[in-house]
């Protein structure tokens, strides 16, 4: 059987040793330092013995405090570190360094006040612009966190910080004419103040008392239309005789009258539109609505649709568009798995959903009169 023998492990000394080791030569050296810079030359016993009893305190002071002053706040600090966010410590870091350049600053004409004042001030403004710097830094960290946000969002965004909803929008001539913008306002999806510039309504005025007929007919709509809007209680327009100098043209003056009033803008020429975004200026185009809400199918469209499924009745396949709309295709039972092109004969909708309903091309009443894909 084999004995086993037990190594002593090697005691490696602590660093708390080494700590108070330290702190009894230096505290000891100040006592002797202070001793001899209060006595006399030549010294007397007395003196010497002071000095001594002086050198020997601070000794067992240094012995027996120093681990503690020096050690125990830095394991603080770790454990405090250690259960820090790192979001915290970059906010800390952040705000040091914030400190650190305004306490150098400082320190500038505080060096040049004369004695004690001028050694020992700088450094006690530096420290403390440090500290409160962090620690201010760290009370506001949410608020630094969504201003830094707001620097590195996209430009566009720092036009329309306000929402749309309860912001004054500017109205021109083509979204006035179309008339669906009352419909917008009352379906609630629009709930602005819509701004009319005067020169919209003198333009509105010229096309009514054109001597072109079309010309004529859009100025009267538009007009009227407006007339309604303004009577409508759930609709608020507001006439401005706000204008820009120096600027020609009623697409120009819109333009500039965005920029300069932060002002989203309302219209359905494609060509103001395109204008107005490469400035930056948020642009609602009632067209861009109509097609986000268009139905994914009308009567008359052409599409193709994979059948997936047997349906109930008259040889019916089932297949589904992207958005999960079912479509039921007559004759298309033994079309299982193939993708068929079919004309759509009428789309039947309700609270819970939509449903279309499709003819194969080719097939008897499958008509192609304005079919489309």
């Amino acid at each position: 059987m084999l004995e086993r023998r037990f190594v002593p492990r090697k005691r490696l000394i602590s660093i708390d040793f080494w700590v108070r080791i330290l702190g009894m030569f230096g505290l000891g050296y100040l006592g002797w330092w202070f001793g001899s810079r209060v006595s006399s030359e030549p010294r007397t016993v007395d003196e010497l013995r002071a000095t001594l009893l002086l050198a020997l305190s601070g000794a067992g002071v240094g012995l027996i405090i120093t681990h503690r002053v020096i050690l125990d706040p830095i394991r603080d600090l770790n454990r405090r570190l250690r259960g820090t966010n790192i979001s915290d410590l970059v906010v800390l870091a952040s705000g040091g360094f914030v400190g650190t350049i305004f306490g150098a600053l400082l320190t500038i004409p505080l060096s040049q006040l004369p004695g004690a004042l001028g050694s020992y001030l700088p450094v006690i403004v530096a420290a403390l612009a440090i500290y409160f710097s962090a620690i201010g830094t760290l009370g506001h960290k949410n608020d630094l966190i969504t201003w830094t946000q707001t620097l590195r969002a996209p430009k566009r965004r720092a036009r329309s910080d306000l929402p749309t909803f309860g912001r004054a929008c500017l109205v021109d001539t083509s979204a006035i004419i179309d008339g669906r913008i009352s419909a917008v306002m009352h379906s609630g999806f629009l709930d602005s103040v819509l701004i009319v510039p005067r020169f919209v309504l003198n333009e509105l005025q010229l096309l009514a008392d054109s001597s072109d007929d079309m010309k004529r007919m859009r100025g009267r709509r538009g007009l009227d239309l407006l007339n309604e809007m303004q009577k409508d209680p759930l609709v608020t327009i507001e006439i401005t005789s706000d204008d820009v100098s120096g600027v020609r043209g009623v697409d120009q003056k819109l333009v500039a009258l965005a920029i300069q009033q932060g002002r989203a803008l309302i219209t359905n020429d494609k060509n103001l539109s395109q204008v107005a975004e490469l400035q930056e200026i948020q642009v609602l185009n009632l067209n861009v609505l109509a097609d986000a809400v268009r139905p994914p199918a009308i009567a008359g469209d052409m599409m193709i649709v994979n059948i997936r499924e047997e349906g109930r009745e008259r040889e019916q396949g089932i297949g589904y568009l992207d958005d999960g709309t079912m479509v039921v295709v007559e004759d298309a039972r033994d079309r299982l798995g193939e993708d068929v092109r079919i004309v759509v004969s009428r789309v039947w909708a309700n609270d819970r959903g939509r449903m279309v309903f499709g003819r194969i091309m080719g097939s008897a009443g499958a008509s192609l009169h304005g079919a489309k894909l």
